[in-house]
This record gives C-alpha cells, structure tokens and sequence, in this order.
C-alpha cells in the first residue's frame, strides 16, 4: 500500500511540476522579449531556447505557444518562431483595447476597492514618486506591476481582469521601444494620478487620469511614426 500511494503522489505531482516549468519558461520568455533582449524580428527555435533557459523543450514548447497567442511571437511552419515586428498600428489598436479594458477596471476599482487595498494605492503614489525623483527604474517597474495587480483585484470582475493581463506584456513591450529604462516625468505622474484617485475612491479622477495617460502613449506612437 505505501508503494502503492507514492506512486499515486508521484503522478498527482508531475502536471503540476510541469505546469510551473512552463509558467517559468513562459516569464522568462516574456521578460526577453517585452524588454527587447530579444530584438523584434529575431528568429528563435524551441531548441536553442531551451539549451538557453536550462529548461526543458516541453515546457519552452508550451510557453512559445502562449507567447504566440498573445502575439509576441510569430510561428513560421518548419522554420521555428521570429519574434513579432513592432508596427505603429499595431500599437493604435492596443490603445484602443487598452482605453476600454482600462476604463473599465479603473473604474471599478475606484467603487469597489476595500479600506486596505485604497490605502495600498496610496502607498504606491508615494513610492512611484520616489522612483520618479530618483530615476530608478527597477522600483518603478516593480510599483506598476503591484499596481496593475492590485488594479486587478479591486475591480472585482475577473474577466475584465483577465483581458488586462494578456495584453501587460505588449504594453510593456512598447514602453521599452520608446523609452527603454528612462522614466518619463509626463508617464509616471499620470500613474501616481491614478493610484492618488483610486486610493480616495474617485472614479471620475481615476478615469481623467487613465486617459491622460492613454494620450500621452498615443502621443509617443505619433512621436515614432513622424521620427
């Protein structure tokens, strides 16, 4: 009988095993491409990526297919992957998603966000203007994804939640093109706007500034499509 429910165990633990494979290989990934170390029109193979990573091909194989849903990489039948070209258009359609997810969620999170979690979003304003006098950006970028996260939660609806996930990575990818690690004054206030509104529960604020954010990415696309 022992033997018996090792086994037992052993094959209860192996998806999970490898799910957590996967999710490593697929952040990893992510990370390599949002941040440009893999440069927009780069080929990849699931080989080379895996002898990369240390991971196996199963799991790389997987996160690429994610990847590819998410459109950051590309598949080219027998030829592997490239990872997707950057194009202007392509970023006026993610702001375009961006302002109906977004307005929704920030929205919601401004009605519906508890005690602790407004006085979170006060505590990352505060933190986010530290970044931003400092210029650091590792804080910065470690303050937006709490955010978003926190974003997330406090609106309550898990679908609008889930879209705001899938498209993180181009955004983050974008910002890295027109700014690489620099933090933008105009950029980073308009999140410290939004974080101050969400943390007094003020929709209308929150909203006035998720759009002056939206505009001021918009004003970026136009900056690289005149350049």
């Amino acid at each position: 009988m022992p033997k018996a429910s090792k086994k037992s165990n052993q094959r209860k633990q192996e998806p999970a095993e490898a799910e957590s494979l996967t999710d490593q290989a697929y952040a990893l990934l992510e990370e390599m491409i949002s941040t440009l170390q893999l440069a927009p029109g780069t080929l990849v193979s699931e080989a080379e990526l895996s002898a990369q990573l240390g991971i196996g091909r199963t799991p790389v194989r997987e996160a690429m297919q994610r990847l590819a849903r998410e459109r950051l990489l590309l598949v080219l039948p027998r030829r592997g992957c490239i990872v997707t070209p950057i194009r202007p258009e392509e970023e006026v359609m993610l702001i375009e998603t961006r302002r109906a997810i977004e307005t929704l969620v920030m929205g919601r999170a401004a009605e519906r966000a508890g005690q602790s979690e407004r006085r979170q979003f006060g505590e990352i304003a505060t933190q986010m203007k530290t970044a931003l006098r400092t210029q650091d950006f590792d804080a910065f970028a470690r303050l937006d994804a709490e955010f978003n996260r926190l974003c997330i939660a406090a609106c309550r609806n898990e679908l609008a939640g889930s879209m705001m996930q899938v498209i993180a990575p181009l955004n983050r990818r974008f910002w890295f093109t027109h700014h690489g690690r620099r933090l933008s004054k105009e950029g980073v206030e308009a999140h410290i706007e939004i974080a101050l509104a969400l943390s007094r529960g003020d929709a209308k604020a929150a909203l006035a500034g998720t759009e002056r954010l939206l505009r001021y990415v918009e004003s970026r696309i136009g900056q690289s499509v005149t350049a």
